[in-house]
């Protein structure tokens, strides 16, 4: 095994990550404690498929959450081991419940809602792009959430009665989840597994973010022992985000930098949608035109290296 290296989106709020994907597979790379370098990137043009998160062993690539999972057990790193036929299964079931039922709902919540949106979510991932990238692709994952939506319930479909459904959905599944969970530290015995990482990594910005429509996060935050699994993790596996972000959020305390508000609000500025399209087309033929210049570029320095989240920490139990 080579020096592993773990390319995500930047966290906010007390995540170690803003996103999903990225989120999951850190938490998972947590549990089995494998040596990696995690870096914040702040150019996913420039990434394989033009996203996050990314993972590196010398010529290996990986870019999702399932290829991470088998490329690591292939190296006899797994959290699962301790899984019966019965549990796994199980997990196996769950795990295609969340993408049903709660993906659908965590992708409205995020991109679909509009307040949500404008308030919360384009703001977050401006500030953690590179110009032009942060006019291009918040609206890219916003049309990608809205064509989900779309195939779901149908193009012409009330968008309120699409909430209302979908939260409703949503909310019968977490209740399921409680259930399952019980009184117990983790899903299936008293080790993490891979599918508590995906929980962990679905619930925690439900449970952190502030979003300005928070009907799906109040469905989580109602249940007590969702939000202490939620706790537990994050205060075992991302005690130094947590210390960081309370440091930094005390010094701060409640007005927001003069940036921080033009961030929030040039979303909603008519001449900044006129500028996604033209600094987009500009990125997209300069990259096609210089493919080999921009090779080596893709490691450019506007990443942050975050060693620090992956040493040892104290346990408090």
């Amino acid at each position: 095994m080579n020096n592993i290296e773990l390319d995500i989106w930047r966290g906010e709020w007390g995540l170690a990550s803003i996103d999903l994907e990225c989120l999951r597979v850190l938490t998972y790379m947590k549990f089995i404690g494998v040596p990696v370098r995690v870096r914040e990137v702040s150019n996913p043009f420039f990434t394989p498929k033009g996203t996050l998160p990314v993972m590196r062993d010398g010529r290996k690539v990986l870019t999702n959450f399932e290829e991470v999972v088998d490329y690591l057990k292939s190296l006899h790193y797994s959290t699962d081991v301790h899984l019966n036929t019965k549990q796994a299964a199980e997990a196996s079931a769950f795990t295609q419940f969340i993408r049903e039922k709660l993906y659908p709902a965590y992708q409205f919540a995020w991109w679909v809602d509009e307040k949500n949106y404008a308030d919360l979510t384009r703001p977050a991932y401006a500030r953690a792009l590179q110009i032009p990238f942060n006019f291009y692709y918040p609206s890219k994952y916003q049309n990608a959430a809205k064509e989900m939506i779309d195939a779901l319930y149908g193009e012409h479909a009330d968008l309120k009665e699409v909430e209302k459904t979908i939260y409703s959905e949503a909310e019968k599944f977490l209740k399921a989840l409680s259930d399952r969970l019980g009184e117990s530290e983790y899903f299936f015995g008293n080790r993490p597994s891979s599918f508590d990482a995906t929980v962990f990594a679905y619930l925690a910005p439900l449970y952190k973010a502030p979003f300005p429509n928070a009907t799906l996060a109040n469905h989580v935050k109602g249940i007590a022992n969702l939000t202490r699994f939620v706790a537990r993790i994050n205060q075992k596996n991302f005690r130094h985000v947590t210390d960081e972000y309370n440091r930094k959020n005390a010094k701060k305390q409640s007005t927001g930098t003069q940036s921080e508000r033009e961030a929030a609000n040039f979303p909603n500025q008519t001449r900044n949608k006129v500028l996604a399209a033209i600094f987009a087309a500009i990125a997209m033929t300069g990259y096609a035109v210089a493919n080999g210049m921009f090779h080596d570029f893709k490691d450019f320095d506007h990443s942050h290296d975050y060693n620090e989240m992956f040493e040892n920490e104290e346990d408090d139990n």
